[in-house]
C-alpha cells in the first residue's frame, strides 16, 4: 500500500459527488447521548466555481465543529452547570420543586453526566422528541405494563399494557427555560460556551400553532 492510499484512509470525513453534480461533505459526529443512535453531520456543496475547495473548507468546518463537542474547554458536567443554576434561581418554592423534578426525570437521566459543552443543538433536539414520544421514557417494548402501584401487588384491570404519552408541551417548554437560563449563567463560567439551549428550536405548543393558523385563514391570507 503506498503512502497516499494509506493518507487518504486516514482522512477523516467524506466528500462524495451526487448525480446532481453537486459534492456531499459527511462527517462523524459521534453517538447521540439520547437516542444512542449514529450521528453524521452533512452539508450539500452545490456546483459552481471552486467547488472542490468549499467542499473542503466545510469538511473542515464539521471537523472544527465535532472536535470542539469532543474535547470542549471546561470539564463542567451538565449536572453541575444545572446545580449552580438552580442554586441561584430566584422563583416560588413550588415552582424551584417542579424544576427540580422536571429535571430529575427528564434531563439528567440522559445528558447529566455530558460534559456542558459537548451538549449541542442536536442532542437537544434529540431530548426534546424523545419527551414529545414517552414522558416515562420507555424502551419500546410491548410487554411493558402500567402497573396501578409500584409497590408488591396482584395485578387487576387496573393493570393495563403501557400506552405512550408525551410530556405536556408546557412541561417541555419549562425544561427549556431552565436549560436556556442554567447556560446563559454559565457563560460567566472559564471556558463554558454561550448558551447551547438557544440554538436548538424553542418548544412551540401545537394549540398555538393551530391557533395561528386559525387566525390566518379568517384574514383571508
Amino acid at each position: 500500500m503506498t503512502r497516499a492510499k494509506a493518507g487518504r484512509r486516514r482522512q477523516r470525513g467524506t466528500i462524495d459527488r451526487l448525480p446532481s453534480g453537486a459534492l456531499r461533505v459527511r462527517v462523524y459526529g459521534g453517538q447521540d447521548p439520547v437516542s444512542g443512535k449514529r450521528n453524521t453531520l452533512v452539508e450539500v456543496i452545490e456546483p459552481g466555481p471552486r467547488q472542490e475547495a468549499r467542499a473542503e473548507a466545510a469538511r473542515t468546518r464539521l471537523l472544527n465543529a465535532v472536535d470542539e463537542q469532543r474535547s470542549p474547554r471546561t470539564s463542567a458536567t451538565l449536572d453541575q452547570l444545572l446545580d449552580r443554576y438552580l442554586e441561584t434561581l430566584d422563583v416560588a418554592a413550588t415552582t424551584h420543586r417542579a424544576y427540580t423534578r422536571y429535571l430529575e426525570l427528564h434531563v439528567r437521566p440522559f445528558l447529566g453526566r455530558t460534559k456542558a459543552g459537548a451538549v449541542g443543538a442536536e442532542a437537544l433536539d434529540s431530548l426534546y422528541a424523545e419527551l414529545r414520544r414517552c414522558r416515562d421514557h420507555c424502551s419500546g417494548s410491548a410487554k411493558r405494563v402500567d402497573h396501578r402501584t409500584p409497590r408488591e401487588h396482584e395485578c387487576d384491570d387496573r393493570c393495563r399494557p403501557h400506552r405512550c404519552r408525551p410530556l405536556a408541551p408546557a412541561t417541555i417548554r419549562h425544561i427549556h427555560f431552565v436549560l436556556n437560563g442554567a447556560y446563559s449563567r454559565g457563560v460567566r463560567w472559564p471556558g463554558c460556551p454561550s448558551t447551547r439551549s438557544s440554538s436548538s428550536r424553542r418548544p412551540r405548543s401545537r394549540r398555538r400553532t393551530r391557533s395561528r393558523r386559525r387566525r390566518v385563514r379568517r384574514r383571508g391570507c
